[in-house]
């Protein structure tokens, strides 16, 4: 039976290398800021001082400007890579894109029965947490790299700030961090979820969707 089912599947490229090396690297930078945030919120509420809790913010925001640097190439490479890694695959505007929404939609609330759209790269109703994480991504990136100028006097926008009084500092810091924490909150919410959907739709359709993203491509059904 198992043979069966590999001589009906045919297998098709659809990560070109450039996306799958950037979504590795800015995967692990993304985790790697999480863990540097969480860090130092634990150090705050186990009373750690505070020059201690202020290397944690150094790290963080030099790692985050690598991030800003992988993650300009993943933007700029959805205008020039391959068709799944644009932004026409990845933002759901087309019919057939809408349509495998409302198809995606119905298969969850039927309890996974019969079979999701098919999509060669981004899951049509996935697609729509993808663009919300770009914008949250690039919110984090502006508001990172204002925050590092003003509280750590470092990267390129510190001399933003020269001359500016302190208290205009501490406004333009406490509001731009409520932005920052409710990026860094919607992050955490899709990691988990695109790890949820990862495994379901792994075990349902069998595309080799986790594997995809190592070698590039995936299996589906001749027809």
């Amino acid at each position: 039976m198992v043979g069966r089912e590999e001589k009906e599947r045919i297998m098709v490229d659809a990560w070109d290398w450039q996306t799958r090396v950037l979504h590795w690297i800015n995967a692990l930078l993304v985790i790697t800021l999480a863990l540097l945030m969480l860090g130092k919120e634990g150090m705050e509420l186990l009373g750690v001082e505070k020059p201690l809790r202020r290397q944690l913010n150094f790290a963080h925001a030099y790692v985050g400007f690598a991030f800003i640097a992988t993650f300009s190439l993943r933007v700029i490479w959805a205008f020039a890579g391959n068709s799944y890694a644009r932004w026409a695959d990845i933002v759901p505007v087309r019919r057939e894109q809408r349509a495998g929404i409302v198809r995606d939609i119905r298969w969850y609330l039927s309890g996974l029965k019969g079979s999701p759209a098919r999509a060669i790269g981004h899951d049509p109703l996935a697609s729509i947490f993808y663009v919300v994480l770009f914008v949250a991504l690039a919110s984090q990136c502006v508001t990172g790299l204002v925050l590092s100028g003003a509280e750590l006097k470092t990267g390129p926008l510190s001399g933003l700030f020269a001359g500016m009084g302190e208290e205009v500092v501490e406004a333009v810091s406490g509001a731009l961090e409520e932005v920052h924490e409710a990026g860094f909150l919607y992050i955490i919410f899709f990691i988990f979820a695109h790890l949820v959907g990862l495994v379901v739709h792994e075990v349902s359709e069998k595309t080799g969707l986790l594997s995809s993203m190592v070698h590039g491509k995936k299996y589906f059904p001749k027809e």
